[in-house]
């Protein structure tokens, strides 16, 4: 089934995927997917729900690597835990290239836009549009996240 996507969601596919970086198809699939171009994945991470960000994030706001987020979530419970014992490193870079975790191209499975966006995020990622299209794209989020309650 062929959509106008300009009139359902207020901005052109090719457009939206310039601004995300991706493929149009890819926005295609959301909408496939999920109902929506602005929804990547089926539900949001556990760090998502429980912290409003995502695993990268944590990790760039802590300056740890995200195993370490991760691995302190499942052991206390809590992502901000500072343990009693301090380790030897003192924040030095320990893998073989001296590369930052999120520059090492060996983790470049995590990605760390958020899965989800919300209307301020989406608006700053389209300032480029007119006052207009601009309204009528977040006036159709609106009805859309409307729909879902």
């Amino acid at each position: 089934m062929r959509r106008n996507f300009e009139a359902d969601w207020g901005i052109k596919c090719n457009a939206l995927a310039e601004i995300e970086g991706v493929t149009p198809e890819a926005i295609r699939m959301r909408i496939k997917n999920f109902g929506t171009p602005f929804q990547r994945r089926g539900k949001k991470t556990k760090f998502e729900e429980k912290y409003g960000k995502t695993l990268p994030f944590l990790a760039h706001e802590l300056n740890l690597h995200p195993q370490t987020i991760a691995r302190r979530e499942h052991l206390y419970g809590d992502v901000y835990h500072v343990t009693k014992w301090q380790n030897g490193l003192g924040g030095r870079v320990t893998n073989d290239r001296g590369l930052h975790w999120s520059v090492n191209p060996k983790m470049y499975h995590i990605k760390e836009a958020n899965t989800h966006m919300t209307h301020e995020e989406m608006k700053d990622k389209l300032d480029t549009l007119s006052q207009q299209e601009l309204d009528v794209f977040v006036y159709a989020l609106e009805q859309y996240e409307n729909q879902k309650k």
